[in-house]
């Protein structure tokens, strides 16, 4: 059994028909929205659709034959001292597209400090923060699950943190597990954040990071252990490997056209993927 592979179309293009033209093409699955571009409209982030044009999305997915592995929602990423309502307003929005684009899964995140870095003194201010977004969800739909993503300066920085998100009551939280996201926190994504969130872990963010040059690299590259992760992840288990290369604002993809990058960044993984 093979992985599913979804990705970050935004990374190619703002306009969801080039997105899914490229991604389509390469054979991706799924795409994983984020910022969308419809023909003759503004870019919007994913939460803040309408329902018309949510069901211009699910027209064009169709169309090429593609699914939505999860809603790329930016709640969470916000300092603690935000205004909670926000946040309920951008899930709100998050389920909406998930009911429409028959997505079963929302990212999210654990909240940034108001300065500096993360101190696990504050932690809990952010546990309870994401408690109430989790009860919030399952106020709204109980069948969809809260995904976390891993981020170096968010209350989730390291595995242990994340364990502590992942405990929470309310609606089913699973771990997105981000390898490059890791590695800039200072943790090694196999050997220390594996053995930790593996059994929890449903979505893989493919992402690398090189710490010698300080910046994003494609999948193997840099010291994110992404053959270590995907050789010891389940495909029965994770529901999607979620492309996200951040590549393009990197020397090698700087103004360069964003839909090559994206193209060799997904080249590299089926490398990993196709390796003995």
């Amino acid at each position: 059994m093979r992985f599913r592979v979804s990705g970050f179309g935004d990374e190619i293009s703002d306009e969801l028909s080039v997105q899914l033209g490229v991604m389509s093409d390469l054979g991706v699955d799924a795409l994983e929205p984020r910022r969308i571009q419809l023909p003759g409209g503004d870019t919007k982030n994913i939460v803040e659709m309408s329902d018309a044009d949510l069901h211009v999305m699910r027209r064009m997915l169709d169309d090429h034959g593609m699914g939505c592995s999860q809603i790329g929602s930016p709640v969470g990423k916000a300092p603690l001292d935000s205004d909670l309502q926000a946040q309920f307003r951008q899930l709100e929005g998050a389920v909406r597209a998930a009911q429409v684009l028959d997505a079963s899964y929302i990212r999210v995140f654990g909240f940034q400090p108001v300065q500096g870095g993360p101190l696990p003194a504050d932690r809990p201010a952010a546990l309870g923060r994401f408690q109430r977004v989790a009860e919030h969800l399952a106020s709204l739909d109980p069948s969809l699950t809260l995904s976390l993503e891993n981020e170096h300066d968010l209350y989730d920085d390291t595995p242990a943190a994340c364990a502590e998100f992942l405990a929470l009551e309310g609606a089913p939280i699973s771990m997105c597990f981000d390898p490059g996201n890791f590695v800039r926190a200072g943790v090694r994504p196999y050997d220390e954040g594996w053995p930790v969130l593996a059994a929890a872990t449903r979505m893989v963010h493919v992402k690398d990071y090189d710490t010698e040059i300080a910046d994003w690299a494609p999948a193997g590259a840099g010291d994110g252990q992404l053959a270590d992760v995907l050789g010891a992840a389940d495909p029965k288990q994770v529901a999607y490997l979620s492309l996200e290369p951040h590549l393009s604002g990197t020397d090698a993809g700087r103004g360069r056209d964003r839909a090559d990058v994206w193209r060799e960044a997904h080249a590299a993984l089926i490398r990993i993927l196709d390796s003995p």
